[in-house]
């Protein structure tokens, strides 16, 4: 794959669509709607989102019937309605945005919603047998009213209809799942700051769930056509949107017992709360159905508009989550969910999981992690190729198999695309230490005295090193811009500084430690044992120095400043409100010789900066396995390659966790384990190596019988159990090894 065809089979979707209101009453909605899409294309911007929102809601707005047909319309007073399914996405995107910094994990869902629909259409355009199976479905039904072209044969907007309103709706309920989870981040980080030891599950109660589940009644006959077809839905309360949906699954999957699926659906609530989980999914499905159900009664003569395209719509969303998480368990235990059967579902769950490019963070923890960039798209008839570019930084841990293997089972892939699904990952190396390891970090706070002598160090720098470059420009004859000249004069000392300096002082003081743990160091007493780090590399001085100016700019639009091309102190404007490769060098410099300073300033505080043991003990470890190997020194090592073993060092901790041991400081008052028996040395051996052949493959590492790093070939690269003997005994050598390697580095292994 080399090139990403999403917009161009978006364009070949619209290309073979006419919508019924633009043949039959001479408007151009078709050309709205796929102006905003491509100018979202182009941009993909929540403002540029909700135009396509906009657009696809009003062209589908649901009022009085004859309001659409321009033959009819009589009442010329009528020039707006309100948009109550629009209210509903400007909620969703008030909350969403608003309350990320509450939660630790939150990724945008109204950018996300948009390009799950734009997914949809494409593979919809592309793809032969996904097409002929939605249409078999809509024809097989007994719904009479689906949209048809001109010469009255089958229209694809239709699907633009149901699929429009699945995939736009489908997190419309996550304000809820946004709610539930600061509640719990809330309690458990206050009673985690008194004690890791304590814990608290919190969830969400409804005191009356079933005002909630209810449909407005305004018609009693509402749904009077749709029993007539289907008599068993009599005994169901068909203004109760969870009996709808279970009547409708039980007739798309025959061997669901709709009577055991209604009781489920009715508890769902109760055992959300109980298992400390909040799907939204559930919750989206209602209001969709909540909101139809009272604006078809209202406006609609025929009410098979709600219960064929928005039923089908609306379970698709409840079945975007709750088909695995439910249907394929016990009591229900369905096989993987074939299109035949659900349609809009099968493509919701497809599109929902794969659209992974361009998510912005709101979540304190996603706002750290990696994220696709790129998307690069190949779908025809017979496959799905789908392609991640990540600029910087890494997906996770065998992020493009999880993918894979989770839609495999949830879904039958090969059902419409006979040579499967395949997901890649290409992950651009360069400075994937910048980007990454500074999501990682954990450095503790500093007492304050030591924050305090560092901001006055630190403004002391400032002071030297203009009055330097001042007796520079002068040696050589320099004229001396009035910018210069006026920062050279108006140098004052710490006490003097206005409030907004000194706290500036005070924030890059305290960045200080956050800085040293993003390479591996701390800041420790004189007497610790540990080698002095007296001075960087220049790679640390550069990812340093960029992380510096983020945080700058981060301060900056913190206290009110704005970017503009002329500096104006008065007004707060600055033009370097900008990315570090937008800086000019002589700017840059401002942030790169502080960064230099940093070993200086932290041994005129009567301190030393040395290597974390963590870290340390990456070295051993490498040590261990080179001495074993022909492999280069540590310091050697490719930025990826030396943080894949920062990875996989934190990574081992995590397992030996899971077995019940903590490595500390060797100054813990707890006995040492100083060895592990057989099962375990496996166990941690065998989790250890899939790790690391996760992080292989997902790199671009493929199996082969002699080592080459420039072609990423390594011999080892196989699953745990078709690994030579003897290779897994190398790997149960270093947890063999690993409490001498601890020791060595001032760390034990402790049972927790």
């Amino acid at each position: 794959m080399s090139e990403s065809n999403l917009k161009s089979y978006v364009d070949d979707f619209f290309n073979d669509l006419i919508l019924y209101d633009d043949y039959r009453n001479h408007h151009d909605y078709k050309g709205l709607l796929k102006a905003g899409i491509d100018v979202f294309l182009d941009n993909e911007t929540a403002y540029n989102a909700y135009e396509i929102y906009q657009t696809f809601f009003m062209i589908y707005q649901i009022t009085s019937e004859n309001k659409s047909d321009g033959a009819r319309i009589t009442d010329s007073s009528i020039v707006s309605e309100p948009n109550t399914l629009l209210d509903l996405i400007k909620i969703m995107k008030k909350y969403e945005e608003n309350t990320g910094e509450l939660i630790e994990k939150q990724r945008d869902h109204f950018i996300h919603s948009v390009n799950v629909f734009l997914l949809g259409l494409a593979i919809y355009s592309q793809n032969r047998n996904y097409r002929d199976m939605f249409q078999a479905y809509v024809l097989d039904s007994p719904y009479e009213k689906y949209y048809k072209t001109g010469d009255g044969e089958f229209s694809h907007e239709e699907f633009l209809y149901r699929w429009g309103v699945a995939s736009l709706f489908h997190d419309i309920g996550y304000p809820v799942e946004i709610i539930g989870k600061q509640l719990n981040k809330f309690i458990n980080d206050s009673v985690k700051s008194i004690s890791g030891t304590y814990g608290a599950d919190t969830a969400i109660d409804f005191k009356d769930f079933n005002d909630f589940n209810t449909i407005v009644k305004m018609d009693p006959d509402f749904a009077d056509k749709y029993t007539s077809v289907y008599p068993r839905a009599k005994f169901l309360n068909m203004f109760k949107p969870t009996d709808i949906m279970a009547q409708k699954i039980s007739i798309d999957f025959p061997g669901v017992n709709v009577n055991q699926l209604v009781r489920h659906l009715d508890s769902f609530v109760d055992i959300m709360g109980e298992s400390g989980f909040i799907d939204h999914g559930f919750f989206s499905a209602i209001l969709v159905l909540n909101s139809y159900g009272y604006l078809i009664q209202k406006y609609a003569k025929n009410h098979d508009f709600f219960f064929y395209p928005i039923v089908d719509s609306a379970t698709a969303i409840l079945l975007h989550n709750y088909y695995r998480n439910v249907l394929q368990k016990k009591p229900f235990n369905l096989p993987a969910l074939h299109p035949r059967d659900s349609p809009i579902a099968f493509l919701l769950i497809l599109c929902d999981e794969l659209q992974e490019w361009n998510r912005q963070p709101f979540g304190i923890k996603d706002k750290k992690r990696s994220h696709v960039n790129e998307l690069v798209l190949d779908i025809d008839n017979t496959r799905l190729d789908v392609e991640y570019i990540v600029k910087s930084g890494s997906m996770g841990l065998g992020f493009s198999e999880d993918k894979e293997e989770l839609l495999n089972n949830v879904l039958s892939i090969r059902s419409i695309f006979k040579r499967g699904l395949s997901v890649l990952t290409e992950v651009k190396q360069d400075n994937v230490l910048r980007e990454i390891v500074k999501t990682e970090i954990q450095a503790p706070d500093v007492l304050l005295r030591n924050v305090e002598k560092l901001a006055i160090e630190i403004h002391q720098q400032y002071i030297d090193t203009t009055k330097a470059q001042y007796e520079e420009k002068i040696a050589n004859g320099e004229e001396i811009d009035e910018v210069f000249m006026n920062k050279y004069e108006n140098l004052v000392s710490f006490d003097e500084l206005t409030p907004q300096l000194k706290i500036a002082n005070i924030r890059q003081a305290r960045s200080i430690p956050r800085k040293l743990n993003i390479i591996g160091c701390e800041m420790v007493n004189l007497s610790d044992e540990r080698e002095s780090i007296t001075e960087f590399s220049e790679d640390e001085i550069m990812d340093l120095a960029i992380f510096e100016h983020d945080e700058w700019c981060e301060e900056k639009l913190g206290t009110g400043w704005t970017y503009g091309e002329e500096k104006d102190l008065k007004n707060l404007i600055t033009p370097y409100l900008v990315p570090w490769e937008d800086l000019p060098e002589d700017i840059q410099q401002y942030d790169i010789d502080p960064v230099k300073n940093i070993p200086n300033l932290i041994d005129k505080i009567g301190l030393k900066i040395v290597r974390t043991k963590i870290r340390l003990l990456t070295f051993e470890m490498h040590k261990f396995y080179a001495s074993e190997h022909d492999v280069v020194d540590f310091e050697d090592l490719p930025d990826y390659i030396k943080y894949s073993n920062y990875k996989q060092t934190d990574f081992l901790v995590k397992i030996l966790s899971e077995l019940g041991y903590d490595v500390v400081d060797i100054d813990d008052p707890r006995n040492a384990v100083t060895s592990f028996d057989d099962d375990s040395m496996e166990y941690l051996a065998h989790r250890e190596h899939m790790a690391w052949y996760k992080l292989k493959i997902n790199s671009g590492w493929k199996y082969g019988p002699v080592r080459d790093e420039e072609l990423k070939i390594n011999p080892n690269l196989q699953e745990w159990d078709e690994l030579e003997v003897s290779k897994k005994q190398t790997n149960m050598r270093t947890f063999k090894n690993l409490p001498q390697m601890c020791e060595t580095v001032g760390l034990k292994i402790v049972k927790n």
